[in-house]
């Protein structure tokens, strides 16, 4: 069990240190202006939902109950509850995603209102929540593994996940240096 404490805490503390060289790699590259105001709206509806479907309620309601069906049942009733949720979760976040593709001009506008002035900095925050959108339904899907992951008190892999995205971050961000736009 301390082990298990050491292990979780450990990569907690990972991912705070990766997340906070993300924050400063991003602040490096986009500094601040229309870019970075683009690029920090464009992310702003994703991270939302992401605290709904991949962090907030659904992690809550979805790990006991299969943690419940997986003691009760054995696992298979179990894996076929987490197929059945999969199905569900792919399909209601990636019709969310798809709606979000297609209404994008839409949903930007309600988001920052002052970018409909700037025309350049209006299409950047567009075309770059098009970008990042659907990182929502991967992010719902890693917590749902994530769950299961953590019923079957396999807690290191969900808990490195996030030091997984902060290093991705970073090398896209660096991967942008390489290749400057006008």
């Amino acid at each position: 069990m301390i082990g298990r404490i050491f292990t979780v805490g450990g990569f907690t503390l990972l991912s705070r240190v990766t997340g906070f060289f993300r924050d400063v790699v991003l602040a490096a590259v986009l500094g601040a202006g229309p870019v970075a105001d683009a690029f920090f709206v464009a992310l702003r509806l994703p991270n939302h939902f992401r605290a709904i479907f991949a962090e907030g309620a659904f992690n809550a309601a979805f790990v006991p109950a299969y943690a419940r069906i997986r003691e009760q049942g054995g696992p298979g009733p179990a894996q076929l509850f987490a197929d059945r949720v999969f199905t569900i979760l792919f399909g209601c976040v990636g019709l969310l995603v798809l709606l979000a593709l297609i209404f994008t001009p839409a949903v930007i506008s309600l988001l920052a209102p002052g970018f409909s002035e700037d025309p350049g900095r209006f299409a950047l925050a567009v075309e770059l929540t098009r970008i990042t959108f659907p990182y929502l339904l991967l992010m719902s899907l890693v917590t749902l593994y994530g769950g299961i992951l953590n019923a079957l008190a396999r807690f290191a892999a969900a808990a490195a996940a996030p030091i997984l995205l902060n290093v991705a971050m970073m090398a896209a961000l660096a991967v942008a240096v390489l290749f400057p736009t006008p």
